[in-house]
């Protein structure tokens, strides 16, 4: 694997996975905006990327990093809605 294949792989991935985050917290109409924008950019990287390892990386990681998103964004709503310690 090449670097900027490395590189095309960790970027489409981490929007992938943040545009589906984005689709499990807003309301409807944006959310299926959001879908749409995340289905066109799986599209478009399935097309470039022939090979099977890049195709199965992509899913991997576009899952790990929606998991990631969705855990951050809990852990900062938890600390904004819990009472200050002074």
């Amino acid at each position: 694997m090449k670097f900027k294949d490395a590189l095309y792989l960790t970027l489409a991935s981490i929007g992938t996975g943040l545009l589906l985050g984005i689709f499990s917290v807003l309301k409807s109409p944006f959310n299926a905006i959001a879908s749409l924008i995340a289905v066109v950019l799986a599209i478009y990287y399935f097309r470039k990327n022939e090979r099977k390892g890049l195709r199965i990386g992509y899913v991997i990681f576009s899952i790990l990093y929606y998991l990631l998103f969705i855990f951050m964004l809990s852990v900062y709503q938890f600390y904004q809605l819990s009472p200050a310690s002074a």
